[in-house]
């Protein structure tokens, strides 16, 4: 009797006998898929050492050397008028000697006048002569002015007189976004050429039905992403050119910190002048200008005298005279001169107007908003090294013709790693732009004033930065399959920011399907996989873990996660040296296969587990999430949580159970009391809830 399987087979041999050209059909389609697989495979080969880490800047000690940038075209007209008009000024006095040419005609009507100086009856008489002023508005005194001028000539190229009354241009803020820009350009530039080729490979891939919709929408999604922000970045570099904005690389725009105590020394309400100190010359200047001689005046004349005279018997008289008049003041005022020209010199060299009052409560906002984006920028760069570790899995995978090696993954892999190159960069400008705000609210001072360097190394383990806290939630399978669809779920995390999900795991199909689902779109994210059956302290550990491995790939899991309790099992009481016991076996196992899956480790535990259980729980985990539940007084917990905190602070994860809280914000009022800075949320359906009934409290009375 003939099986199935052979009648299909006799079948197929006996219709490809009567077609061959089918079996040359498939073979030329195997062949074509190969070659498409291969091309793909070098074109990742290609690719995959790219890093861009040398644009991101973020490994630098040097403080930044951005400053207030004044416009240069303006600066420098207004310098060269202003040294044009002191040279002018300065010849117009030098050439002024004091010396007038003075005349003067008089003719009298036919009433006889007697001149009272001349003793002269005259009809007319008509002078002519030179009057010289010697010291006040004369030689001595435009001579002193010539010299205050050709002193002046310094201080207008140097000081801030040369740039009274126009404010500096936004020129700070435009290099900042233009030089971060071109970098942009560069990654985004890379991208499109990658995608591009991708693109050519998986549509004669997706045509041949040996791509799945996923990878193919995605790459479709990576092409319009990646195209729309190089439009926007093209479009301002373009016209940045056009108005000459080109970036300059000289510019350090390292990652920087802000010292909020310094920035609110700078602040001051006082009008402050550029100098306190002034030039010597300057100071001659004063002398120079109060000098009591130019308060003196002295005017030497020459004229020559002609009178017709009335009378015919008395001939016409003509002489020369010569004198000098002298005019001294009866109060001399040198000193307030002195004052007054070294104040006028300090009001045009002011450097910054008052502050306005209140500017420490918006440099404060300032303040945690910059703050706010530096945790984002190490929240990103946690996520890089996400993508990192799996280039480097994908990398192994090919080296040692690993069967799950698939180029097309690999590529979307390495583009998510390069797009989140450009999304630390648009975060680095943005905190630049926020720093340049902050700046521009304390005039006069600079941004290195109040900042300091922080870096970021490769290797994580070195980091001078530290990561951001664990803020995890638990998400049961229930969670998963009863959801309308898990990006509510995936939603909800990334609003909440979430930074590690422990998800449950179970062995079966079609909740398989689910999950790997699940963490192919969180696996950014760190995912720890939860086991909770409880039958496992009884043995079966390793042999359950190899199922595990196999049913769900693990490339993308950060940590495996034990939720077993043998103090809930009946009979735990009277036998509970035994069942710790065959924890700490437990344990061992997981740990075996951790290390040799390259996993951490954690568990969930309750207050109350012996000293020697904990050593062992200590000893072999990266993370000890502390089950606080029910009994929540804050007293009670830190008291219990005494030993496990000797063993290990940094490790702990404070566990909190949504439904021993009224309000969402009664269980964020807990963990603040407690102190620990690592929580975790039990669990997202129970803590949706407190959010919906806080929605539902808060709304109107109909």
């Amino acid at each position: 009797m003939l099986t199935l399987k052979r009648i299909l087979f006799i079948s197929s041999f006996l219709l490809l006998q009567r077609f061959p050209f089918l079996a040359q059909s498939d073979a030329a389609k195997d062949e074509a898929v190969s070659k498409l697989i291969r091309d793909l495979s070098a074109l990742w080969d290609a690719n995959k050492e790219e890093t861009f880490n040398s644009l991101l800047d973020n490994k630098s000690k040097k403080p930044t050397n951005l400053k207030t940038v004044f416009p240069t075209i303006i600066k420098n007209e207004r310098v060269n008028l202003l040294v044009k008009r002191n040279l002018i000024q300065r010849k117009l006095y030098k050439k002024d000697v004091g010396l007038n040419f003075t005349a003067s005609y008089q003719r009298n009507t036919s009433t006889p006048f007697l001149d009272p100086e001349d003793v002269v009856i005259f009809k007319q008489k008509a002078q002519a002569g030179f009057d010289w002023d010697i010291l006040r508005g004369g030689f001595f005194d435009n001579r002193l002015k010539a010299k205050t001028i050709s002193k002046e000539l310094d201080w207008i190229k140097n000081s801030n007189y040369a740039q009274k009354s126009t404010r500096p241009f936004l020129i700070s803020s435009q290099q900042v976004v233009t030089n971060f820009n071109k970098r942009k350009l560069t990654i985004l530039q890379k991208r499109l050429d990658l995608n591009a080729k991708q693109m050519e490979l998986i549509e004669r891939l997706w045509a041949l039905k040996h791509i799945s919709k996923d990878n193919y929408l995605k790459a479709i999604q990576n092409k319009t992403d990646i195209n729309g922000q190089f439009e926007l970045y093209k479009s301002f570099s373009d016209k940045a050119e056009q108005l000459k904005l080109n970036a300059k690389d000289t510019i350090e725009l390292p990652l920087l910190d802000l010292d909020f105590d310094k920035l609110i020394s700078k602040v001051n309400y006082s009008v402050t002048v550029g100098d306190s100190s002034l030039p010597a010359y300057l100071i001659e200047n004063a002398r120079r200008e109060s000098n009591f001689i130019r308060e003196i005046g002295l005017k030497a004349y020459a004229r020559y005298s002609y009178y017709d005279v009335y009378s015919q018997n008395i001939p016409n008289r003509s002489f020369m005279s010569y004198g000098i008049n002298l005019s001294v003041p009866l109060v001399f005022n040198q000193k307030e001169k002195r004052e007054l020209y070294l104040i006028n010199k300090q009001i045009d060299n002011i450097q910054q107007p008052q502050v306005e009052p209140g500017v420490e409560y918006l440099l404060l906002n300032y303040y945690y908003d910059y703050r706010y984006k530096l945790k984002k920028y190490y929240n990103l760069i946690e996520k890089r090294n996400v993508f990192a570790e799996l280039i480097r899995t994908e990398s192994v995978k090919q080296e040692f013709y690993d069967l799950e090696f698939n180029p097309n993954t690999a590529l979307l892999i390495l583009d998510d790693y390069w797009s989140n190159a450009i999304e630390l960069l648009d975060l680095h400008q943005d905190m630049y732009k926020t720093l340049l705000s902050i700046k521009e609210k304390v005039p006069g001072s600079e941004i290195p004033d109040f900042t300091f360097p922080v870096t970021i190394k490769e290797n994580i383990k070195d980091s001078t930065f530290i990561p951001p806290p664990t803020k995890a939630i638990y998400i049961w399978s229930k969670s998963l399959t009863s959801a309308p669809t898990f990006s509510v779920i995936t939603d909800y995390i990334a609003l909440n920011d979430f930074n590690q999900i422990v998800v449950s795991y179970k062995y079966d199909k079609a909740y398989l399907q689910i999950l790997r689902a699940f963490i192919d779109k969180n696996y950014t994210s760190k995912i720890s996989l939860m086991i909770g059956n409880n039958k496992l302290i009884n043995g079966g550990m390793p042999v359950y873990l190899d199922s595990l491995a196999k049913a769900v790939p693990l490339t993308f899991v950060k940590s495996l996660h034990l939720d077993i309790e043998p103090h809930t099992l009946d009979d735990f009481k009277s036998n509970q040296a035994a069942y710790f016991a065959k924890y700490v076996q437990l344990l061992s196992d997981a740990d075996a296969f951790c290390k040799k899956q390259g996993l951490q480790l954690e568990v969930s535990i309750p207050l109350s587990y012996p000293d020697d259980v904990l050593d062992k729980i200590f000893s072999v985990c990266n993370k000890v999430y502390l089950m606080a539940y029910e009994n929540v007084d804050v007293d009670f917990i830190a008291r219990k949580c005494e030993e496990e905190m000797k063993r290990g602070k940094s490790k702990i994860v404070l566990a909190l159970r949504s439904k021993d809280f009224e309000t969402r914000a009664q269980m964020e009022d807990h963990f603040k009391k407690i102190g620990v800075k690592n929580t975790a949320y039990h669990d997202y359906e129970s803590l949706l809830d407190l959010d919906k009934k806080a929605v539902n409290v808060n709304e109107p009375q109909k």
